[in-house]
């Protein structure tokens, strides 16, 4: 028989290139949509089955906000399901969501504009932040009677938000804000308020670029760009929240990042990444390549944020270390820098990868990321895809070299097989 060593070596050549980057239930990355750009403006009226729309793909199917974490019971069924689409133009950020509602009654009481819908109502609702600092970010609610509630956060809830609206004030008060280009439709199959066996409805939204960059830097939407969104379907006056991408908030005492019903981190939002036309094309080939840094970040927060919360200050990176409330190799690929610049909420944080992007955290939950274009000029643009065309020659060396190593046990491993030296392997090789 070939050496224990040779055999487990085999075994691992053949097997590596099967193995995935990460378990489908780690949610390692937030889900990302390819909104493919449409020639000409999309009619608004709540009909999403029409050819601007059947030419692009479905997004995957919701989940529950918890992900994996989710109890069994609140997560939706296959006569729950819910999906998405999305389009854009130099207008518009164009969206389409179809609820199915089989044997599930939809509720829609609320008729008054920027009413509380998901207190009472079956809702859909689209969050988003176009400049990517968890500031001033917008958040927009619908019914299947087509009442909308708008309103914008300056800043999530958990550190202090609020809404601003013309719900809670009038125009000319501080907390006043309104959108004003915006366009909504919604569409009914079956009888609201009953159980129907086939029952259903759809949302259709015209999102105006101008009212969603309000308040913000943000830059207009263009191919290679992205913005930051998560959808939610509430059912049960809140006690049901399906989510395109799962709300996943690293938690320091448990040391991973854990499923959380609170929608109001848009630091784990998916993305709408903005592309030309792409007939037959997937819903998502893209992946933000400074996820990675971003989420790094992230971690940082949350441990400092426990920490404040603790012992009224934040802390070194060395103590939060030692206290095992972030991944050490982790961060320590980053290079944090951490600047206290007094009790609570008062300190600050850089992080930076080896690409020459960098990502600035604080206090207040304020993200800023940047990159350096002298060092990443020989990469795609922020926001834009990765793929690559080639490889260098020292790596396909490398491969070379390894694709021979491989080869070579095992043609080493076959030849005591087949000498009859090794009947157990050679019975699971058939």
């Amino acid at each position: 028989m070939a050496p224990a060593w040779q055999r487990v070596f085999v075994a691992w050549c053949l097997g590596c290139a099967q193995l995935p980057a990460a378990s489908a239930g780690t949610w390692t990355r937030p889900r990302s949509y390819d909104a493919q750009r449409v020639a000409a403006p999309i009619q608004i009226d709540g009909d999403i089955y029409t050819p601007d729309w059947e030419e692009v793909p479905w997004s995957e199917y919701f989940v529950d906000i918890q992900g994996d974490d989710a109890p069994q019971a609140n997560r939706p069924t296959v006569k729950t399901r819910t999906r998405m689409k999305m389009r854009w133009d130099d207008k518009f950020l164009y969206i389409a969501a179809e609820m199915s509602a089989h044997d599930w009654p939809i509720i829609a009481q609320q008729t008054e504009r920027n009413a509380v819908i998901y207190s009472t109502d079956s809702d859909f609702e689209v969050f988003l932040d176009s400049d990517e600092s968890n500031y001033n970010y917008k958040e927009l609610e619908v019914n299947a009677k087509n009442t909308v509630w708008n309103l914008l956060l300056d800043k999530p809830y958990s550190d202090g938000g609020s809404e601003h609206s013309a719900r809670v004030a009038k125009p000319g008060d501080a907390k006043y804000w309104e959108v004003h280009q915006q366009k909504t439709g919604a569409k009914m199959f079956g009888t609201l308020g009953k159980p129907n066996a086939d029952g259903k409805w759809t949302a259709e939204i015209a999102l105006a670029h101008s009212d969603s960059m309000d308040r913000s830097s943000a830059a207009k939407p263009a191919v290679g760009k992205f913005w930051r969104i998560n959808f939610s379907r509430v059912e049960k006056g809140g006690k049901l929240n399906w989510v395109w991408s799962p709300q996943m908030l690293w938690s320091p005492t448990q040391h991973r990042s854990v499923g959380t019903v609170a929608m109001h981190y848009p630091d784990v939002w998916g993305y709408v990444h903005f592309v030309e036309p792409s007939p037959g094309a997937t819903a998502s080939s893209w992946t933000d390549p400074q996820w990675p840094l971003k989420a790094a970040a992230s971690q940082l927060f949350f441990a400092e944020e426990l920490s404040v919360k603790e012992a009224g200050t934040a802390v070194s990176l060395d103590v939060l270390n030692a206290k095992a409330w972030v991944k050490q190799a982790v961060i320590a690929e980053y290079r944090p820098e951490i600047q206290i610049n007094g009790p609570g909420k008062a300190w600050t944080a850089k992080l930076r990868d080896r690409h020459g992007c960098f990502a600035h955290i604080d206090g207040e939950h304020g993200l800023r990321t940047q990159c350096i274009e002298a060092l990443v000029s020989s990469r795609p643009p922020h926001g834009a895809s990765t793929t690559r065309t080639g490889i260098s020659p020292l790596a396909f060396l490398i491969i070379l070299a390894w694709i021979c190593v491989c080869c070579y046990g095992f043609m080493r491993l076959v030849r005591g097989t087949t000498a009859g030296k090794s009947p157990v392997l050679s019975a699971k090789a058939r």
